[in-house]
């Protein structure tokens, strides 16, 4: 599915459109009412997960992070993003987007799932503990591990487009 974003000339506007509007949003940080009120929530103008988020790493802006995470979405159903820490604070320090292709779950019959398990460019595999991935996912109702996105249910379509263009 992310290869035929490069291939098909109308997939590629449709996703370009709706990462791009994603990535644009004023995103913001509140802090809950105690009376639970959506309307007497106060927002917070200065905190580290801001930092984090508007500087998520220093190859990355917010606008990149976030439209390449909507670009996995629309087209595999599944964002994934790994935590970067410091060895000696639980706080993070850097998110980073993660190809669905290159991390699956680590499926376990108490716990759901154990951990991740990340396939790098080289194919050296990487454990990855549970607090230190976020997986977005749209549901897939054959696997509740992974996610379906829109894409896939109009492959075959997809590509007798790019054959016929092709021809």
């Amino acid at each position: 599915q992310m290869r035929a974003m490069g291939t098909v000339g109308t997939l590629f506007a449709i996703v370009n459109r709706t990462s791009n509007a994603t990535a644009l949003v004023n995103w913001r940080l509140y802090r809950k009412a105690p009376s639970g009120l959506k309307e007497e929530r106060t927002e917070v103008a200065s905190h580290a997960i801001l930092d984090l988020w508007n500087s998520p790493n220093r190859f990355f802006t917010r606008q990149e992070l976030v439209e390449t995470l909507q670009q996995h979405i629309d087209l595999t159903g599944e964002g994934w993003l790994v935590i970067a820490r410091n060895q000696r604070s639980a706080l993070p320090l850097e998110l980073w987007p993660v190809r669905p292709d290159r991390i699956a779950p680590v499926p376990d019959p108490t716990d759901f799932i154990s951990g991740y398990m990340y396939t790098g460019p080289d194919g050296r595999e990487i454990a990855l503990r549970v607090e230190d991935v976020i997986q977005i996912r749209m549901p897939n109702p054959l696997d509740p591990y992974r996610g379906m996105g829109p894409v896939q249910s109009i492959m075959v379509d997809l590509e007798s487009s790019r054959y016929a263009a092709e021809w």
